[in-house]
């Protein structure tokens, strides 16, 4: 432990404690946790952000949308807005959050709807709408006030939380015994080519318990750019990029690039960085160069003027293996 987060280490002792009795008096039910009769699904994590929750939120649209009459509700991180607001043509990602909007331009077929209190919420959409038969939580493992059908818990392959501490000293959103609480177990952003003996080493240490599933994915970029640069990946190689990135973690954006030889200079800002003109005025005045940034961003970035070409690539969660257990297992729950 260096200096820093010995002198940080009795702030999370306090962390510690507030959390673990929060929890607490949600298991005892001195705090109450509202039940639907609609099946609430929710995708969350321990630590604090970059662990795939919008790619794996939009595997689960994909999937089952189709089949059942889905709405996802979030927070609307950072969002100007106050209170319950449905997601609609004047929607802006200033208005409801980024990765709401994101997810509301991509799908045609779900209703997406921000609000902090989640009860609230959920009562809405099933009041407006008799016909909801799924509800996606994003970002809800510490949101304990809903009583989920099915509880998912994301954490990434290159730090799982067993190897992670509580805040301030790590990244941990309260205690890595919390993970007991999942269902699902979902280790993301696993390189595609991960042996079974390293797989099996992680599940080890994870150690679930007999009512929980493990499985493993990797993110997969598409071949083809979107935005105002419409060609394929391969016609970047040996030609200079700049890249803008504003998420939690883009070490795995960033080595896509570099493994396609793509010769690049890399701007990087917070997670849920909301750019201004004097941003993409910056970024420009350095050159020519096509842009390439993540969807997210590019969400937020199309509304600002912007001479040079800027483009994204989509990415998708796939599964190592076992996709068939996750659907089987899924289907189980959420029809209890």
């Amino acid at each position: 432990m260096n200096i820093l987060k010995f002198l940080l280490f009795p702030f999370g002792i306090i962390y510690f404690i507030v959390t673990f009795l929060r929890n607490f008096f949600y298991d005892i039910k001195l705090f109450k946790s509202h039940s639907f009769n609609v099946p609430v699904v929710g995708v969350g994590n321990i630590s604090s952000g970059g662990t795939g929750k919008t790619p794996f939120v939009e595997y689960l649209i994909n999937k089952y949308s189709k089949n059942y009459n889905s709405v996802l509700i979030s927070r609307g991180y950072k969002r100007s807005s106050k209170g319950f607001q449905k997601a609609n043509l004047s929607s802006t990602p200033s208005s409801i959050g980024d990765e709401p909007f994101q997810i509301f331009k991509k799908f045609k077929n779900i209703e997406v709807a921000v609000d902090k209190n989640r009860v609230n919420a959920i009562s809405k959409i099933i009041t407006d709408n008799p016909k909801t038969n799924l509800v996606l939580l994003d970002d809800s493992f510490q949101h304990r006030k809903v009583k989920l059908k099915l509880n998912i818990l994301l954490t990434t392959f290159s730090n799982p939380f067993y190897n992670d501490h509580i805040i301030p000293v790590g990244s941990l959103r309260e205690s890595k015994y919390s993970y007991k609480r999942a269902d699902i177990i979902i280790v993301s952003k696993t390189p595609e080519k991960t042996s079974k003996e390293k797989l099996n080493e992680i599940r080890n240490k994870i150690n679930i318990y007999s009512n929980q599933r493990l499985f493993f994915t990797y993110v997969s970029y598409e071949s083809n750019l979107k935005g105002d640069y419409n060609k394929s990946i391969d016609s970047l190689k040996n030609k200079k990029v700049f890249l803008v990135t504003g998420i939690a973690n883009s070490s795995n954006f960033i080595d896509f690039f570099r493994k396609n030889e793509i010769d690049y200079k890399h701007f990087s800002f917070s997670d849920h960085h909301k750019y201004s003109q004097t941003d993409i005025n910056k970024i420009e005045g350095l050159g020519k160069n096509l842009v390439l940034t993540t969807e997210k961003d590019f969400q937020k970035i199309q509304f600002l003027q912007r001479k040079n070409q800027w483009s994204f690539l989509e990415i998708r969660t796939k599964f190592v293996e076992d996709e068939l257990e996750f659907d089987n297992f899924f289907r189980k729950k959420i029809s209890m």
